[in-house]
């Protein structure tokens, strides 16, 4: 999975023609030239139109809410400020919750019911007198009789009914239970039959009168039959009654007599939606909508939006072009502020406007950061949370901190321009923005991160705290913000930690987090050298000695340096035999093979270095150092070795395939690594000696050419010497004898 992520980032970097700077060209070509302006173009189009900020269209001079009118503000025509749809659907629930729902009471199933029990008793009564029940036959036949005419009767409850003596009591108190409490309201079918709602009144309607009775004292079946025990019982309290019979009786004439009438609540809902206004207020032209030197309320801020939209709709009737005005205005000034940027890379640095892969990555940054800013005003946060610094801390590490700056300016302009001219968040941008270029220009590690978090966000407090109090804030209130800058200072850090990688690896930078990374000596490749090719290894960790040392006597890049001469030689770990340093003494290799193909071999080293670092994702301005470390040197030994064995040979096929150094550090490189080698050859490596042998190697570098196409100059190579020398000198210094102790006791003997 690793390898293809690799391989497809390798494509993408294809596509986009991504080089380290060092191989780009600086001649710009008219194909080069118009991908600049059509960036430039494209990016102020898309970002003037695409970025919401405030609205496009509305006048500079109507204020917001919470700002102070500086006149009086008249209504130029009269103004319907209509509800928002979200105003209409909190009407419209509630219209919904007010109306309560409508159940029919049907009287005929009370007086079935009523009727039932009073047929059920007299028909006992008519048998009791008719039959004699003591005879089983009779009892038997009555049994049937009455179950036949009231089949919800339980045997239990007929047998009961034919022994009780006193059955108009019994008729009596079921009747008044049914009438006065059970019935009363009336009885659902059950729970479910009535729907839900808010409303917790329902409207019971008898015939044309209606009455309100709480949802709470309907019953349903169950909990009427629950009701007819509970009275029971309450009888109990006071006459001796047999509860159990009652109850066996009386349940089973209950019977629902509510029905929901959902076509009446219907109609009423629909009659009362319908009445529903979407006018919210009518502003009549000539009236005073706000006052000059008051602050504008949440009412009058929409009244002055209403108030735009109309104009807004008068400026469309007038003619497609003058409606776009605003939106072409916002375009031209956002094109300004990129065309400043451009000038300033165009002026100080070319390096970066000679390439349209960087400038496309800033110009992406630019638009992550207004994406991550449109984000806080999609959700309506404070915009103390603008993450302002994140564009800052992220142009600073993977260019300078110049540039960071500049792009601060540059965004502080933007955010100005589409935030309607405020100058507030202009002001932040340039406060916090500036404080972060300046505490990331030196990050050494990841950790460092922590300190840009701590400063970023002391940043945001320090600067909420002072608008806050110009603005008179409560004490309660600023408190409250300076929170939103201590989360804003870990937001734009963690943002650039994550995004920080896509861009070095898509865009070609190098950093120094990751330079520090790759010079971690457990490096899977380093390791590797260390194993398989140990003189390799150790001549390596010389050449980045050497290297660090004359980059920083010339002002360049040490670490840099230092990290490619670690990996100027991998290529010789597939094949380390072939390279004296790694013979240990033994006899060479090359002493069987012809000097061509010697010279095929170690010009190898290069390719297959190039192709171990891209497997393991090292950056190119690492990976240079493999190609460029040799340059285009001709392999001496065996190129002479080749003549003087009479052979017919081509001075090119001995050369190494480069390309020249093209870096200040590269062509360090170059000449550590030859200084290095041949140091190892002196006999008696004095300081003179030492002094002598590095100003040959310069001297055979310079007049070959291999210098020419790396900004190196006379002076640099001169300070590039003494930093050699001082290292080598301490390299082979010398050690003081001490005598042996065989001649120290002969002395004493003596």
């Amino acid at each position: 999975m690793y390898s293809i992520l690799l391989k497809l980032k390798r494509h993408i970097k294809r596509l986009l023609k991504v080089q380290s700077e060092s191989r780009q060209s600086i001649i710009q070509t008219p194909r080069k030239k118009a991908i600049k302006i059509f960036f430039l173009i494209i990016f102020s189009f898309l970002i003037g139109i695409l970025y919401p900020g405030e609205n496009l269209y509305d006048p500079l001079d109507v204020p917001r809410a919470n700002e102070i009118a500086v006149e009086d503000i008249l209504a130029p025509f009269q103004i319907t400020v209509f509800k928002t749809e979200k105003e209409l659907t909190e009407e419209q629930d509630l219209v919904k919750i007010a109306i309560p729902y409508v159940l029919d009471n049907d009287t005929s199933v009370t007086r079935a019911i009523q009727n039932g029990l009073n047929n059920m008793f007299s028909l006992v009564d008519t048998i009791k007198q008719n039959l004699d029940l003591s005879n089983t036959d009779d009892r038997n036949k009555a049994i049937r009789r009455i179950s036949a005419n009231f089949p919800m009767l339980s045997e239990t409850a007929i047998v009961q009914s034919l022994t009780k003596d006193s059955l108009n009591k019994v008729q009596n108190h079921l009747l008044d239970i049914f009438q006065n409490q059970i019935y009363k309201i009336g009885v659902l079918s059950s729970q479910p039959a009535l729907p839900k709602s808010p409303n917790k009144s329902v409207i019971v309607r008898i015939g044309e009168s209606e009455n309100i009775y709480s949802r709470a004292k309907l019953l349903n079946i169950s909990s009427a039959q629950q009701k007819l025990l509970k009275s029971l019982n309450e009888i109990y309290l006071t006459d001796s009654i047999d509860v159990e019979y009652y109850y066996l009786i009386g349940r089973n004439f209950i019977q629902p007599n509510l029905k929901v009438n959902l076509e009446e609540y219907n109609k009423q809902i629909h009659k009362d939606l319908a009445e529903i206004s979407n006018t919210k207020e009518i502003v009549q032209k000539g009236d005073i909508i706000v006052r000059a030197g008051n602050k504008v309320n949440e009412r009058q801020e929409l009244i002055l939006k209403e108030m735009t939209n109309i104009i807004r709709s008068q400026a469309v009737q007038e003619g497609f072009f003058k409606s776009m005005l605003p939106a072409f205005a916002r375009v031209l000034f956002v094109l300004g502020a990129f065309s400043l940027l451009y000038l300033f890379l165009f002026t100080f640095r070319k390096e970066v406007f000679s390439s349209n892969t960087k400038l496309l990555a800033i110009l992406l940054a630019f638009a992550l950061q207004l994406f991550f800013i449109n984000l806080v005003n999609h959700w309506e946060l404070s915009t103390y949370l603008y993450p302002v610094a994140f564009l800052s801390i992220l142009l600073t590490l993977l260019y300078d901190v110049e540039v960071g700056i500049f792009s601060t300016f540059i965004l502080a302009i933007l955010l100005g321009i589409m935030h309607r001219f405020d100058f507030s968040t202009a002001l932040m941008t340039i406060f916090v923005g500036n404080i972060s270029c300046f505490i990331s220009k030196e990050v050494r590690r990841r950790s460092h991160f922590f300190k840009i978090i701590f400063v970023t966000a002391f940043a945001y407090v320090v600067y909420i705290t002072l608008i806050e109090n110009l603005m008179l804030s409560p004490a309660v209130s600023i408190l409250e913000e300076t929170k939103y800058g201590l989360i804003n200072g870990v937001i734009c850090s963690f943002l650039v930690i994550g995004i920080l990688p896509v861009f070095e690896s898509l865009f070609g930078f190098t950093t120094d987090l990751t330079l520090l990374e790759l010079s971690d000596m457990n490096h899977t490749l380093l390791k590797r050298l260390a194993m398989e090719a140990p003189g390799t290894y150790h001549h390596s960790i010389s050449v980045g000695n050497l290297s660090e040392a004359a980059a920083k006597a010339i002002d360049g890049n040490p670490l840099l340096a230092r990290v490619g001469a670690y990996y100027h030689d991998i290529g010789k770990i597939e094949i380390p035999e072939y390279f004296v340093e790694n013979q240990l003494g033994i006899k060479s290799k090359h002493e069987t093979l012809n000097p061509s193909m010697s010279s095929i071999i170690l010009g190898s080293h290069v390719k297959k270095g190039r192709l171990l670092g891209e497997a393991h994702d090292i950056p190119d301005a690492v990976l240079n150092f493999i190609e460029e470390h040799h340059g285009t040197m001709v392999m001496k030994y065996f190129y002479n070795k080749a003549i003087k064995n009479g052979e017919n040979v081509d001075k090119e096929k001995f050369r190494y395939s480069g390309p020249k150094p093209q870096t200040r550090e590269t062509g360090i490189a170059m000449l550590a690594d030859a200084v290095e080698a041949a140091s190892r050859t002196l006999e008696n490596p004095k300081p003179a000696r030492i002094n002598n042998l590095i100003q040959k190697i310069i001297d055979d570098r310079f007049q070959s050419g291999e210098l020419d196409q790396c900004p190196l100059t006379l002076r640099d190579l001169a300070k590039i010497k003494k930093s050699f020398a001082k290292v080598l000198i301490g390299a082979f210094h010398h050690r003081v004898e001490y005598p042996d102790k065989d001649e120290d006791e002969k002395k004493t003997e003596a």
